[in-house]
């Protein structure tokens, strides 16, 4: 559904109509903040519109320099390396690190940009049952010995709000001296006692060898980047395709993500709102009968059923003023679609009060078949979606890619037996 307006806790679509908006990314709220602003103003002004030139050759600015050292420092790494997209951040990282012999791990609802990073890897792509590590210490008995192993998940999944076991996972890859990449394009400003992320939050950070943003969410911008170490990232930056090949992103965008990771690291209580009013909606929505799948952060799950419920669910809340995401197969498993709900720093607790009562409302209306409350403008009939269905990559499928795509150099983890990178 089309916007006229920029997505803040109320929100214009293009039928004229305010709506709450329980259905943004923007979760620190920082799309519309001054500072944020001025630092895509800065830049435009300074750089222009565009880059004009892929990373590697002419596009690199002052601008992707002083993002990447400072994102580096607030995660403690050696390097950061930024991309285009948090997309093209997961598909530089995965499509670069693995070679022949070499296996990939996936969970099995890791988001589609790390399903298609794993795919244009060389290494043998082996997916785990979701969330569930008894499935992964399985998965890893098949794996030679000698080969590199990198497991990979999302720290919050984002259609449904839950949260990936990263202890226990970081203590199997320990064991097994894997590698362990966790995507925090969810958990970034909302997770952790800093705002950064799941693994953070779960006390794991050190343990991760590789973290992947997006600076589409909470820092109200466009990019992505990988925080890694300075080796890894060397690697990436000459072998990476979507490094050496894609358009750097615009200035406007790099210096809006400065600004807005600066406003993040100087303002923690940011993050600690967004939790709140996460557990708050989490609560009234119980409160109401209202059933929610359990996880943490900003993104609240509501399990409704098969696409036909969601979507008449999705209309009857957004005829009532409140706008959420309809999450169908296969952004979902097939039969267990929900209303994917999502808070914003900005909000009141007012607004989030009065959007439960829509929800349940709605849910209680449209719990038997019947025709949709309202018309809604085609663009809304078919909600896009992100990720890839379970089945969607085979169980063990061992991909090629061309020559220059070769392992990036990464080191050895302290304690790998011998072969595994």
């Amino acid at each position: 559904m089309p916007v006229s307006g920029a997505a803040g806790p109320v929100t214009r679509y293009t039928d004229g109509v305010e709506r709450t908006n329980l259905g943004s990314n923007n979760y620190l709220g920082l799309t519309t903040d001054p500072r944020v602003a001025e630092g895509a103003r800065a830049a435009l002004e300074r750089y222009g519109t565009g880059a004009s030139g892929s990373r590697l050759l002419n596009g690199t600015s002052q601008l992707h320099l002083a993002l990447e050292a400072e994102l580096a420092d607030f995660y403690g790494v050696e390097a950061a390396v930024v991309t285009s997209s948090g997309f093209t951040a997961n598909l530089a990282l995965l499509s670069a690190v693995g070679g022949p012999g070499d296996a990939v791990l996936v969970d099995a609802h890791a988001h589609a940009s790390l399903q298609a990073g794993a795919a244009a890897s060389r290494a043998q792509v082996l997916r785990w049952r979701h969330n569930d590590v008894d499935s992964l210490r399985s998965r890893l008995e098949r794996v030679d010995p000698a080969a590199g192993v990198v497991v990979v998940t999302d720290g919050v999944y984002s259609m449904q709000g839950e949260t990936a076991p990263l202890a226990d996972l970081a203590a199997v890859c320990a064991q097994a001296g894997a590698r362990l990449v966790v995507d925090e394009a969810h958990g970034i400003g909302v997770l952790g006692a800093t705002g950064r992320g799941a693994a953070e939050a779960a006390g794991v950070l050190a343990a991760v060898d590789a973290v992947t943003i997006t600076m589409s969410k909470s820092l109200g911008s466009c990019g992505g980047a990988v925080l890694t170490t300075a080796a890894l990232a060397e690697g990436l930056r000459t072998r990476a395709v979507p490094y050496v090949f894609a358009a750097a992103n615009v200035p406007a965008s790099v210096g809006a993500s400065l600004a807005a990771l600066r406003v993040l690291r100087a303002e923690p209580e940011r993050p600690a709102r967004v939790r709140s009013l996460g557990e708050l909606l989490r609560r009234e929505l119980a409160r109401a009968g209202v059933p929610v799948l359990a996880g943490q952060g900003a993104v609240v799950a509501v399990p409704v059923g098969d696409d036909e419920q969601v979507l008449r669910a999705w209309r009857a809340v957004f005829a009532a003023g409140v706008y959420v995401n309809a999450a169908v197969h296969p952004a979902v498993p097939r039969g267990q679609g929900v209303l994917r709900l999502s808070v914003m720093s900005t909000h009141t607790e007012e607004q989030l009060e009065r959007a439960v009562a829509v929800v349940a409302a709605a849910l209680r209306d449209t719990a038997a078949p019947g025709p949709a409350a309202g018309p809604v403008p085609a663009a809304a009939e078919r909600p896009l979606v992100v990720q890839l269905p379970p089945d969607a990559v085979p169980a063990r499928t061992p991909l090629v890619l061309p020559a220059q795509h070769g392992p990036a150099a990464a080191g050895t983890r302290a304690g790998a037996p011998p072969g595994r990178a």
